[in-house]
Order: C-alpha cells, then sequence, then structure tokens
C-alpha cells in the first residue's frame, strides 16, 4: 500500500528529484519529492512573480518539500501519477495494472481514485501512528502479486447487482464482532450488504487462489476489531 500509492518512510529518497507526494485533497500529480534544484526554481519564481506562485500552487508544492525533508509527511499522502507509474512498471505485476487501468478509463484516473478511497479508510483507522502500523503490515504481510490482485478488485469496485443472502447467513455473519456491530448498523441492508462483501472475496479468491487467500485471511485476522471492521465496510461500499 505505502510502496505503490502513498508516500513512506521507506519510499522516500531525498536525493531523487523524480516526484513528490500531494494531500489527498488536492487531487493532482503537481507535487514533487525534494529537490534542491526544484526548491529553488519555486523560490525565484516566489521572490520574481508571486502571482504565478500563488496561481500555479507552487506554495503548496513547496510546503510538500518541506513536510518531506522534515520527516512530517502524512501517511496517506499520495505519490503523484508519473512516480506511482515509473514505479509500477518495474515489475510484471506492476505493469499489467498500470495497462489494465489505462483500458478501463485512465490510469491517472483509476489510480487517483484508489488512492481517494484506500486514503478515506486508512484515516479512519486512528492517528498517523496507527495508519502508518496498518499500511506497513499490508506491504509486509502481502506479496506483490497478491497487492496488485487486490487493488484490481478495488478498481472494479463494489458489485451493482447481489442476491441477498439468507437469514442464516445473517445470523453465521453476526455470531462475532465485527459482523455482530455491523449487522446492527446496517439492519434491513445487511442482507445485500453482506452478498457484496461475499461476492467480492470471492472475485479475489478467483484471481488468487486457494494459496493466495490463505495469506489474505491471515493478515485480516491479525487486524484489531475495529480495523477488521473498516476493512469490511470498505470491501462492502468501495470506500
Amino acid at each position: 500500500m505505502s510502496n505503490e500509492l502513498v508516500r513512506s518512510e521507506s519510499s522516500f529518497t531525498p536525493a531523487v528529484d523524480t516526484g513528490a507526494s500531494m494531500s489527498v485533497a488536492e487531487g493532482s500529480d503537481s507535487f514533487r519529492a525534494y529537490s534542491p534544484a526544484r526548491k529553488a526554481e519555486i523560490e525565484r519564481i516566489r521572490d520574481t512573480d508571486i502571482d504565478r506562485y500563488f496561481a500555479e500552487g507552487l506554495d503548496r508544492e513547496l510546503l510538500a518539500m518541506m513536510r518531506d525533508v522534515t520527516g512530517e509527511a502524512r501517511p496517506t499522502d499520495p505519490m503523484p501519477v508519473e512516480v506511482s507509474r515509473t514505479q509500477m512498471m518495474e515489475t510484471p505485476e506492476g505493469a499489467r495494472f498500470v495497462m489494465e487501468t489505462e483500458r478501463m478509463g485512465g490510469f491517472r484516473t483509476q489510480l487517483q481514485r484508489l488512492q481517494g478511497a484506500i486514503g478515506g479508510m486508512v484515516r479512519d483507522l486512528g492517528d498517523e501512528r496507527s495508519q502508518r502500523v496498518f499500511m506497513e503490515r499490508f506491504d509486509r504481510a502481502l506479496p506483490e502479486p497478491l497487492r496488485y490482485a487486490i487493488y484490481d478488485q478495488l478498481v472494479m469496485g463494489p458489485p451493482s447487482f447481489v442476491v441477498p443472502v439468507t437469514a442464516d447467513k445473517v445470523k453465521e455473519f453476526a455470531a462475532a464482532d465485527p459482523g455482530r456491530e455491523l449487522v446492527r448498523e446496517w439492519g434491513s441492508d445487511a442482507p445485500e450488504t453482506i452478498a457484496k462483501i461475499w461476492k467480492r472475496v470471492d472475485n479475489l479468491k478467483a484471481a488468487i487462489g486457494e494459496d493466495g487467500m490463505d495469506i489474505f485471511k491471515d493478515w485480516f485476522n491479525s487486524l484489531e476489531i475495529p480495523h477488521m471492521k473498516r476493512v469490511l465496510q470498505f470491501i462492502a461500499w468501495g470506500r
């Protein structure tokens, strides 16, 4: 998660001038990683053409650079599109993901949707330390091919139609937390929402096989109950 989609301490290299991160709210790829040359260029524009400095969002780019330098980058700040593309193209799985999303509305569009959705989910998991721990464990527990298979499923989004599960299946889902709490929250929508979860899990299993699903289950079962709950909501809603 932190390897391909967002910045992290492990992925940040100050000496490399290949790109930056941006805040989730900005939704563009104009922010670059720290580079002395780029910093000097922005400062020159600031000192000579203040209107351009603000009009082009260079004030925010400079702030993002300085966050990187001081280690104040937020865990869910996504990488810009071209930086993610470059990193993904270095592996067969990543290159396939790039090519497939190009055919599904464009890599840029799909990546930014994915970054926004995952960023929103991760921000709900607690403070920045909790967010970083969640993402690092995700990266550590799930090998790269499996991560990209998950990204593929997330890009496709929740199913538009499912057959609601039976009352017995709802009871099974609610046998323990977080299922119990989710069923209470979903109320009459529980049968359909649970069906969406199972449908997406079945689609993932078809893509990664029994061995991959065992790895995914081990990761999911290692989560704290509140994090399990948020992941299940994310699977159901896609956000």
